[in-house]
């Protein structure tokens, strides 16, 4: 399982890169044919859309694997209890996956949707599902990562239950 998983965040960040190199190596063309040239290219910011959302995509599914994404804490300032913390935390990520879920079934519609009335860019007539995918992919990505949170949520609220109760049991003992 941990092969599989450091497999596939490899493919993202690999993903990421690509994405990234390409919409590099777009916008230095496009600065060159109008600057150097001095013609336009007409569809490329069209085309850069492309690269562009698949790295809003990635960099949302990345920062889900690194736990790095934004959060607002605020309640937790208020809860002082350890125990109180990790019910909180196992909630909120329960309620992750659920959102994530219903994200999912709607990307997955809406990517079927696209493919269904194959709809295409205004100028270069690039089919837009190859945008449309990777909300799709970003989206199960994060549910993936949102699931293992929601696992290793558990597990600690569990963890921390079971030393409790050891703790308990051996006071009584003495």
């Amino acid at each position: 399982m941990k092969k599989l998983g450091k497999t596939l965040i490899q493919v993202q960040y690999g993903a990421s890169i690509v994405a990234a190199l390409m919409l590099l190596l777009m916008i230095g063309y496009e600065v060159f044919a109008r600057y150097v040239l001095k013609s336009s290219l007409m569809g490329i910011e069209e085309l850069m859309l492309f690269p562009i959302i698949w790295l809003y995509m990635l960099g949302g599914a990345n920062a889900s694997y690194e736990k790095s994404h934004i959060e607002c804490g605020i309640l937790t300032l208020y809860i002082k209890k350890e125990r109180s913390k990790l019910i909180f935390d196992a909630i909120k990520r329960t309620l992750c996956i659920i959102i994530l879920a219903w994200i999912c079934y709607w990307g997955f519609y809406f990517f079927s949707y696209s493919l269904k009335t194959w709809k295409l860019a205004d100028i270069t007539y690039a089919p837009l599902f190859f945008a449309n995918i990777a909300l799709t992919v970003g989206f199960v990505l994060m549910f993936i990562y949102a699931v293992r949170d929601v696992y290793m949520a558990y597990r600690a609220l569990i963890g921390q239950m079971k030393n409790k109760d050891e703790a308990r049991e051996g006071g009584e003992n003495l």
